[in-house]
This record gives structure tokens, sequence and C-alpha cells, in this order.
């Protein structure tokens, strides 16, 4: 397992709570939509989001989020953002762009450690044109009871270039 530094630095002394890489998904929803992207991936090194079929996996769509990969992932544009994620966060975030993630705080939060989190996993996946799963405390104060089970796996667009993100997020209680 690998700590995920997001350049924020901790004044408190305490080991940091960041997000955990982990070598496979702990979750099965997760798997589920690993499995399904490794389906569709078939011999090439990506899958490509023409073969993605909501359809397929209405089951985890209200977890699922898509992301646009914008100048070569300085930054990325929500294009999907699930019911589910929308209640959890308290916040529809279809069409924002990461960097404006938690502006306004619609719950108590660290909104530069949201941002950070979010660009870091989602860099992390675009350089190295694979899924990645990890584990995540929440961000938010009020809710440290949960944790999350993530993953964030690219997709291409008819060309070797990456130019979405596919994802999922799930929540979990930490007793």
């Amino acid at each position: 397992m690998t700590t995920i530094e997001t350049g924020r630095p901790d004044h408190t002394g305490l080991p940091p709570d960041k997000p955990t890489l982990i070598d496979a998904p702990e979750h099965p929803a997760l798997a589920e939509l690993h499995a399904y992207w490794e389906a569709k991936r078939g011999n090439r090194a990506i899958a490509d989001r023409a073969d993605i079929n909501p359809a397929d996996i209405v089951r985890l769509l209200p977890h699922l989020f898509v992301l646009d990969v914008l100048e070569g992932g300085l930054d990325f544009r929500v294009r999907v953002f699930g019911t589910a994620l929308v209640e959890l966060m308290r916040e529809e975030r279809t069409g924002k762009l990461i960097s404006d993630f938690g502006e306004p705080a619609t719950i108590p939060t660290d909104p530069i450690e949201l941002r950070n989190r979010w660009l870091t996993i989602s860099r992390l996946a675009l350089q190295s044109r694979r899924p990645l799963f990890f584990k995540s405390p929440t961000v938010a104060p009020e809710r440290n009871y949960m944790y999350y089970h993530g993953m964030f796996a690219p997709l291409t667009a008819g060309s070797p270039e990456i130019s979405q993100l596919i994802g999922i997020l799930i929540t979990a209680a930490t007793l």
C-alpha cells in the first residue's frame, strides 16, 4: 500500500490521514466496475469510451463519475456525477472543474485538501494509464466515521490518448 501525498502539509504532528493506493479492489462494486472495464478493454491497453454502455452497469450508475481530461491533466471537468455521489457530497458536481471543488463548501470540509485529493488521484490514473484503487478517509471532519473505496480508470476516445476517466466511489463506515 502506498500513501498518496496530496501536497497539503500536515501541521498537527500526527500521521496524515491520506488516501492509500491498494493493489486490487476491496469492495465488490469496484471489482464489478473493474471487471467491466477489463472486458471492454479487450486486447487494447485502455478501454474506449464508445464501448462503455450505461445499460450494462445500471446498478453502479449512482456511484459513478466521468471526468474529461483538460490540457493534458492540468484539470478535469466532471461530465457525469452519480446521484448517490450528489446526495453524499450534498453538491451536484456535473459540469464543474475539479479545481473548483469545495467552493462554496456544502458540508464543513477542507476545500484545498478536497481538490488536491481529486487532482492527485486523477493525475495518477492518467499517468499510470491503468485503473487505480484506493481507500481514503473523508475530508469532512463531521464525517470522520466514513471512508471511501475508490477506483479511477482511463478511457480513450478512438485514439491512444486518454480523454476521460471513469470512476466509482463507495462509502463505508470505520466502525
